[in-house]
């Protein structure tokens, strides 16, 4: 079976594919292209593509555990500010309205989590509708363009985060590496800090904000993506291993000037001089 392309209007496409990770280039592929054109920012076309690639693999994997060969229709549709996603199938056990579980350890020590993907599409998605009929069920994302001006899912250059009351980073030895552990007297855990939430929380110090710990961390280790970090700020915030203080908006500077024509700077001199004249009489 092939994939299947339908395009009745310049600003919708619509693919229907079998559910199956061999199709996954299609997918992203044609997400690419609907994203490009409703002009999305490079972070939020990224964002997008990750989205649409965790879910589709979702239902591939479904489809892998029920051993039955089903099919996915994706539809997409260009949005004044976004894009719309609108995946249809038999093989989806997401619901968006209950967490999926992730493994915070494992964020922590080596920045992947099985179950991260699903659980953080709620923070990036601006609205999700879960439609079944039948044993169809149709789950439509609408994704932001991301070209307001503010970068990533929330504000982060103007958000500052510190450490949470009773939350400690402290250095540690680990297998003749130096690391450190975070412990939390609320949960009475602790956890190996590791990779990038080493880099990340070291630079956690209530004064540098979001944007700037992902700007140094990515340029220490180049071979991080923006939406890791981004994933890995979600999850210290979702947890509340940080606390957070917004900066204001920057405001325009602004001043206002008044200059006079020629013709009234020579009124308004000739009365000048009229004046004096009077005086001196």
């Amino acid at each position: 079976m092939t994939d299947s392309l339908s395009m009745p209007f310049k600003d919708r496409l619509i693919l229907i594919t079998p559910c199956s990770q061999d199709y996954l280039e299609s997918v992203t592929a044609c997400c690419a292209n609907m994203a490009r054109l409703c002009g999305m920012a490079d972070r939020a076309l990224d964002r997008c593509l990750l989205v649409a690639e965790e879910l589709f693999m979702h239902m591939t994997s479904q489809c892998t555990l029920t051993g039955y060969p089903g099919q996915c229709r994706l539809e997409l549709g260009v949005l004044p500010d976004g894009l719309e996603l609108c995946f249809t199938t038999d093989h989806l056990a997401y619901d968006p309205e209950k967490d999926q579980d992730y493994s915070l350890d494992s964020v922590l020590e080596n920045g992947d989590a099985e179950g991260l993907g699903l659980h953080l599409i709620k923070a990036y998605a601006q609205s999700i509708t879960l439609t079944k009929k039948g044993r169809d069920q149709t789950l439509c994302l609408i994704m932001a363009g991301g070209g307001g001006g503010e970068l990533g899912a929330r504000p982060w250059s103007r958000l500052v985060p510190s450490l949470a009351g009773g939350v400690r980073l402290s250095p540690m030895e680990y297998k003749g590496k130096r690391i450190h552990r975070l412990d939390d007297e609320h949960s009475g855990k602790s956890f190996r800090v590791r990779a990038l939430a080493h880099q990340a929380l070291t630079l956690i110090d209530g004064k540098t904000s979001f944007g700037s710990i992902m700007a140094r961390t990515l340029k220490v280790m180049p071979e991080v993506t923006w939406n890791q970090v981004e994933d890995l700020f979600e999850v210290l915030i979702d947890n509340n291993l940080v606390t957070l203080k917004e900066l204001p908006r920057r405001q325009a500077e602004f001043q206002v000037k008044q200059e006079m024509d020629a013709a009234s700077l020579r009124a308004l001199e000739a009365y000048r001089k009229a004046g004096e004249e009077e005086d001196t009489k």
